[in-house]
């Protein structure tokens, strides 16, 4: 028995000295790689530290952010509290909302009598009239930088996103308010106003701010579409329309902010785990996405996410952690890269999953992230080719206005309507123009990629409004008149 003890007791001393090994032989392997992978990054000239990627700061004298903040609080005691988004939950929350399918803050013509009359007594009142003022002068300023403490990482808090889109969709009531009487240059300006709010969020390193950037635009360029629609313009409203449109354009606000993904948010995270601050509870939070669903005393997690935090909060687990971050920078870095190509030369590839494939299955974290990641390109190719769509459609009525007619071919438009014919993202050739007696249609492939005839989104939710699948869609713009 003694023999056996201690040959066992030989076997365990062992096994646990070549766990040693293997833990400290992995740890400064990778250690290494990850020095050396940081390295790379920084000789390629992208960012590495927190001071590279925060805006820098801003005079008060030319910063949009003190006067969103006095119209985000007006009425309120903090951000999110005041008189702007009262009036937004007003139209959307308090039983005025129309139960037929459309957009409260795009078409008027949805509204039903009761929303006639309480939505400009909302929108016109004399502390509405004031936001409206903090709002367009805001505007006008050149930068803006809101008093975010990016140091903190993920629990970095961003209460003006949610004032920043409702201030775009107040601007849309009222442009549709001044739309509906006729007053079509105040409608135009009021969504040019509306436009450079939208674009004051683009120097944010973080993506939720570039998501509200672009929701903010699409719920204008919905709105320009629809007034558009029902409503004669100008050459010059729609010129204007049409350069502000096109500065929003870039790509650099996306590659920015996957800077700010890579070491606000991933250096913060990865950084914590390998230290040992993150604790159980706060990772089984993560992973289940009860971190926001009250008390932590009452979240109870099953078994098996109890033994995952066990081991990835283990010490034995940090060398893969340090592998986890490796994964998760060469990630980033070719998605950033990914950003500078049309999407339908990455598209294949996203469709294919190779991008999931390279990433090992014990990086847990990085495969967490990936589809959120991988999704973002497509989100902004949907944005760029609302935003050509916007564009090309303004210039087929400045073409009518001067012509009597549409056009024939999109082709005729250029170069005196418009700079060239845009490619549709999507499919890699021109956008579709189909054109009939009063009235055009315009429209990409979609998220899908395929030329489903111009069934827009919108339709598919009037008539199949239980339907699972949002992807099979064009992006289309159908003016009848």
């Amino acid at each position: 028995m003694k023999k056996f003890l201690k040959k066992l007791g030989i076997i365990l001393g062992g096994l646990i000295g070549l766990i040693i090994v293997i833990h400290t032989i992995l740890n400064i392997t990778f250690s290494i790689q990850l020095h050396n992978k940081i390295a790379e990054l920084k000789r390629q000239g992208k960012p590495t530290t927190i001071a590279e990627v925060i805006p820098p700061p801003v005079p008060d004298e030319e910063n949009a952010a003190i006067l969103y903040n006095k119209a985000f609080i007006y009425g309120g005691d903090r951000i999110g509290k005041g008189k702007l988004n009262e009036i937004v939950r007003a139209v959307i929350e308090e039983k005025i909302m129309s139960k037929r399918s459309g957009n409260i803050f795009s078409d008027i013509s949805i509204w039903t009598y009761e929303q006639r009359e309480k939505i400009p007594k909302l929108v016109n009142s004399k502390e509405a009239q004031y936001i409206y003022e903090l709002l367009e002068e805001a505007s006008k300023k050149p930068k803006c930088r809101f008093d975010i403490e990016y140091e903190k990482g993920g629990k970095m808090i961003l209460p003006h996103l949610n004032s920043m889109r409702s201030a775009v969709r107040f601007l849309c009531l009222k442009a549709l308010l001044e739309a509906e009487e006729d007053n079509m240059e105040k409608a135009f300006d009021i969504l040019l106003i509306g436009l450079k709010v939208s674009n004051h969020l683009k120097d944010e390193p973080i993506l939720i701010s570039q998501l509200v950037r672009i929701a903010c635009d699409n719920i204008i360029i919905e709105c320009v579409e629809s007034i558009a629609d029902s409503k004669s313009i100008t050459h010059g409203q729609a010129t204007l329309m049409m350069n502000e449109l096109s500065n929003h354009k870039d790509v650099k606000p996306f590659l920015k902010c996957m800077d700010g993904e890579r070491i606000l948010l991933g250096d913060w995270g990865f950084g914590r785990l390998i230290r040992g601050e993150v604790s159980r509870k706060e990772l089984a939070g993560l992973i289940t996405l009860q971190a926001t669903l009250g008390d932590p005393k009452d979240w109870k997690y099953p078994l098996n996410v109890r033994l995952l935090c066990y081991l990835l909060t283990s010490p034995l687990y940090r060398p893969i952690i340090k592998k986890d971050y490796i994964c998760h920078l060469t990630l980033l870095s070719k998605m950033q890269d990914n950003y500078n190509l049309p999407y339908y030369e990455v598209a294949q590839e996203i469709q294919n999953n190779s991008i999931e494939r390279r990433v090992p299955r014990y990086c847990v974290f990085t495969r967490m992230s990936l589809p959120s990641l991988i999704r973002q390109q497509e989100n902004l190719a949907k944005h760029q080719t609302n935003i050509e769509i916007c564009r090309t459609g303004l210039a087929l009525k400045i073409y009518k206005i001067a012509n009597k007619t549409y056009p024939e071919k999109l082709e005729d438009l250029v170069p005196d309507f418009l700079d060239e014919v845009p490619i549709d993202p999507f499919s890699g050739k021109k956008i579709i123009y189909n054109k009939y007696k009063n009235w055009f249609q315009l429209y990409s492939f979609g998220p899908n990629m395929q030329d489903d005839g111009g069934i827009s989104r919108a339709k598919i939710i009037a008539s199949q409004p239980l339907r699972d699948s949002t992807e099979d869609y064009d992006i289309v713009w159908e003016c009848r008149e």
